[in-house]
Order: C-alpha cells, then sequence, then structure tokens
C-alpha cells in the first residue's frame, strides 16, 4: 500500500465533495491525501511552493474568477503542469463532451464525465496508481552539478532534505542534487517512508525503528519526528507482515 498526493482542481464545491467521496470508497489499494484549488492560479500558487501531486483531477471549464493569466481553461494550465512535472497522472474532469477534442494535445491518462460514473471513477484510480508503480520501479536521473546521475530506487538506502538540495544516500556513496523531496518521492516505490519533513527512509535498509529514529543497515541513524511517528511505525510494521 502506498501513501499518494491527490490534487482536485475544480472551481465547483459540490463536484469536489463528489471525488473526495468516491476516494474514500474506493477499493484502489492506497492511502491518499487530498489537496483542493477551487482555481487555477491557486494550482500554481500552490505548485510554486513546492507541492507535487501524484495524481490530479482536473476539471476544463472555469468560471472567469477561477482562471489565471495565460490559461483559457484547464487544459491550458494541464499542459504547463506536464511540462514542469512530467510524472504526474493528470486525469480531466467535465461536464462537456464537446471540450474533449483539444485533451489529446496533453498527456493525459483518462478522461471522466460528470456526473462521475464509480466503475468509471475506479478504473481512472486504478490506472493512475498502476503508471505510479511502474515509475516508481525504473531507475531515473537526477541533475548533479552538470551531470545526470541514474539513481536506482533499490540501492537508496535514505534521502536528506538540505534547502533547495537533496542527498540522496545509496550503497554505492552519496549524490547531491538539486530536487525537492515530494518531486524525488514521486518517483520511489512504496518501501520508502517520510519519517520526518527532511527525511526519506527505504524500509529494506531498516534495522530498528524506535518512536524517535530509525537505524539503518549501514549504522546510519535517522530521526523520526514526533508528528510522523505513529504512521511511520505502522508503515513499516505492515511492510514487514507483507513479507512474511
Amino acid at each position: 500500500m502506498g501513501d499518494y498526493s491527490v490534487l482536485i482542481v475544480d472551481d465547483e464545491l459540490d463536484q469536489v465533495r463528489v471525488i473526495e467521496d468516491l476516494l474514500k470508497r474506493s477499493q484502489v489499494d492506497g492511502q491518499f491525501e487530498v489537496e483542493v484549488c477551487t482555481s487555477l492560479a491557486d494550482m500554481r500558487q500552490r505548485l510554486a511552493k513546492g507541492y507535487i501531486p501524484h495524481i490530479v483531477f482536473m476539471d476544463i471549464a472555469f468560471e472567469e474568477h477561477a482562471l489565471c493569466e495565460g490559461c483559457r481553461d484547464g487544459i491550458d494550465a494541464a499542459q504547463r503542469l506536464l511540462s514542469d512535472y512530467p510524472g504526474v497522472q493528470l486525469i480531466y474532469v467535465t461536464g462537456h463532451v464537446d471540450q474533449c477534442r483539444r485533451i489529446y494535445r496533453t498527456d493525459h491518462i483518462y478522461c471522466l464525465i460528470k456526473p462521475i460514473i464509480a466503475d468509471d471513477f475506479e478504473d481512472a484510480l486504478a490506472k493512475a496508481v498502476g503508471n505510479i508503480k511502474a515509475r516508481a520501479l525504473r531507475p531515473f536521473g537526477v541533475k548533479s552539478g552538470g551531470r545526470i546521475v541514474r539513481v536506482v530506487p533499490s540501492k537508496i538506502e535514505y534521502i536528506e532534505s538540505d534547502r533547495r538540495k537533496v542527498h540522496i544516500f545509496t550503497d554505492e556513496g552519496s549524490i547531491e542534487a538539486y530536487e525537492s523531496l515530494s518531486g524525488l518521492a514521486a518517483n520511489l516505490p512504496d518501501g520508502f517512508i517520510q519519517c520526518h519533513k527532511s527525511f526519506l527512509v527505504n524500509m529494506e535498509k531498516i534495522v530498528e525503528m524506535r518512536s524517535d529514529a530509525i537505524d539503518l543497515a549501514s549504522g546510519a541513524t535517522i530521526p523520526v519526528s514526533q508528528k510522523r511517528s505513529r504512521a511511520a511505525r505502522a508503515a513499516f510494521m505492515a511492510y514487514l507482515r507483507d513479507r512474511l
């Protein structure tokens, strides 16, 4: 089971509640942490502050007050989003079938027609989660100095955030890169947990977990914040149970 950040971008609060309810009742394996933006300007501000969602439910038509400069509708906003964050799983939501032609200019994975049918929603969500899992198992690249360094998720011990940089500690040494912790999390499989606002840890490398710290096989000790302690311990127990 993974933790997935979901962003709903819609200026109709009734529709937002429908999607939130479908997420709560979904049978797709995962925990979904939901954020809501009721305007495209709000979404742009949220992204500018470092928030990177795994999955976005994007309405197409917005009232004029909910638009932002350079975006006529949700399709324009999605083009910008996917240009900056190509790993995001984009699901359009619309009540106007005639608007759907332009969506094929963007790398979306599904288009849900209002009123949303529960089975269609499950198909879309399952496809998004499947794509995320498949992507997370593949090696990915990070920018380090003037180089692009190949990183294999299974070799990572932990990742530490340091302002605008991250330090990726692997079995073969450490890599310093200008990346965000949330951005890297989108490339990682379910076996990673965030035990602290500044740390992601590979649970396969854990020897012991306490309420305030994690000991790794390499000898490193990683802090566990009070806020994340209970969830981190529960995730580690579930991880171990799945491997019995």
